[in-house]
């Protein structure tokens, strides 16, 4: 009887012990589903925001400077892991075709348009049925043998035209669905490996003229990459993404694990809503509990007898063992709101929490400065000691300032070497003695890199708000830097008020 009711025992034991892993491994599981998805959904919008700074750049500049876009779109991409080229798309009449293909060959003797018509091959020229503007390729970054094959190319397909149609209506960026990328060839067999993203640029003197395109390319392996190397634990995980936009049917999956059409179990699907369409996340567990855990159970089953006697302490060290984990995955969770708001090489605030904290001040009606400013000629510092020492550089510049920064003011790093601060400080006087004294305290301060002192300089640029909204504040902050930079640099620029019956 006493080996009868052990046995039993250590059945309910077994069984209470399989459920309780497998209520706790969903648990973990779902957690770890809803932690993945937001930092998809984060590197995702990073990646938006971070073309939609290019955009911004064509808009905010004069023509005449379009040029120094190789400049801006390097500390554009060296801020994302994801995207990985940003190209120029120029709005040309076809009666001004000649006129541009000239301008475009002094820079690139061997320019030529081409386009690559559904279902047929690669064709050269002017070839629009009806005698509609282009968008040409005209700059693109990086510029290297293989990108320097996308210089020309315009898109004269159908969904290309309902793309623009419909950025013109809501004035909104667009995401493609899958597509095969020019730079990996023009090969059909070839895998369709980027999603474009396509942010409008408008005419500043008129909102509804559309002058040009700015494309983000993104290679999408890095994103699910990523993703199966975060979700990459002791239990057998599989993901699948499907695309469910416009034009994704006739290949609507954009990533899948290699064995998600024969594995079974557990599956958990979320939903990523990007601009113009939607991404479905499936994540399935492979295995109900681990390998360990069944042999943790079999071990109970067949030892019953000695177990029994020691039932009380084996399931202390469960639970012990449970908080353990639960802590440490607490830890890392708060791990990862931390780093969902600030910057992982400076500790500032980064611009997802910018847009935040300016949307909530516009909000709330609150009086502020935006004060925009980067390192003058970063990228020869870059050059002449590597990243590492441009790391150092970016660090020495955000542990000075915030010394002087004031105490309600807010200092965050927007990406590369581009700071702002959203200031209390609202006087004209006493905001340009302020920046004066971090642009001289920049000056006055040096870092040590290897045997060198490093001496940096800040371009500063900065407007009072009155009653604009985020992107024109951030457009006129941006102005008063480039006068600042125009103007020798090491400087302070701040936007002067202007007369309103002017």
């Amino acid at each position: 009887m006493v080996f009868l009711v052990a046995m039993l025992v250590t059945f309910f034991v077994a069984v209470y012990s399989y459920q309780m892993q497998l209520s706790y491994g969903k648990r973990i599981f779902e957690n770890l589903v809803e932690r993945q998805t937001e930092i998809l959904k984060e590197f995702i919008g990073n990646d938006l925001d971070q073309i939609g700074t290019g955009a911004n750049f064509f808009y905010s500049v004069d023509r005449s400077q379009w040029g120094q876009f190789q400049t801006f779109a390097g500390e554009v991409i060296a801020s994302s892991n994801t995207l990985v080229t940003l190209q120029w798309m120029q709005k040309v009449e076809k009666q001004d075709i000649p006129q541009f293909l000239l301008q475009a060959r002094q820079d690139i003797p061997n320019f030529e348009l081409y386009t690559v018509p559904k279902d047929k091959s690669l064709t050269y020229g002017y070839v629009m049925p009806s005698g509609e503007p282009i968008f040409v390729a005209r700059d693109i970054y990086p510029v290297n043998p293989v990108n320097q094959k996308v210089l020309g190319f315009y898109d004269a397909r159908m969904r290309f035209q309902l793309i623009l149609d419909n950025m013109r209506t809501h004035h909104q960026v667009s995401v493609s669905d899958k597509v095969r990328l020019l730079q990996d060839g023009h090969n059909k067999a070839t895998k369709k490996d980027g999603i474009l993203v396509y942010h409008p640029v408008f005419d500043r003197t008129n909102d509804q003229k559309l002058i040009g395109v700015v494309i983000g390319v993104i290679r999408t392996s890095h994103y699910f990459d990523a993703l199966m190397t975060r979700t990459a634990t002791k239990a057998e995980l599989d993901v699948r993404v499907v695309d469910l936009g416009f034009d994704a049917e006739d290949d609507p999956v954009l990533f899948e694990s290699k064995n998600w059409q024969q594995s079974s179990g557990y599956e958990i699907n979320t939903i990523i809503q990007l601009p113009n369409r939607e991404w479905s996340v499936s994540f399935r567990l492979a295995e109900d509990i681990t390998v360990n855990d069944q042999l943790i159970l079999a071990a109970i089953t067949v030892g019953g007898f000695v177990i029994a006697l020691l039932l009380s302490y084996i399931m202390f060290l469960q639970v012990r063992a449970q908080s353990h984990l639960e802590s440490l995955l607490e830890e890392r969770t708060e791990e990862l709101r931390f780093m969902v708001n600030h910057d992982a090489l400076t500790g500032l605030y980064n611009r997802r929490a910018f847009n935040e904290l300016i949307a909530q001040a516009i909000d709330e009606e609150r009086p502020f400065t935006l004060v925009g400013f980067d390192i003058d000629k970063f990228k020869s510092i870059n050059d002449n000691y590597g990243h590492p020492g441009g790391d150092q550089v970016l660090s020495h510049v955000a542990n000075t300032v915030k010394r002087y920064l004031h105490p309600d003011d807010h200092l965050m790093r927007l990406g590369g070497d581009e700071f702002c601060i959203i200031s209390t400080v609202v006087n004209v006087d006493e905001l340009s003695r302020y920046l004066e004294g971090i642009r001289q305290a920049m000056c006055d301060h040096t870092t040590q890199i290897g045997e060198h002192a490093v001496t940096c300089t800040l371009s500063i640029g900065a407007v009072i708000r009155k009653s604009e909204g985020a992107e024109q504040i951030m457009q006129l902050a941006d102005a008063q830097l480039y006068l600042s930079k125009e103007a020798g640099r090491n400087r302070v620029t701040i936007a002067q008020e202007v007369d309103e019956q002017s």
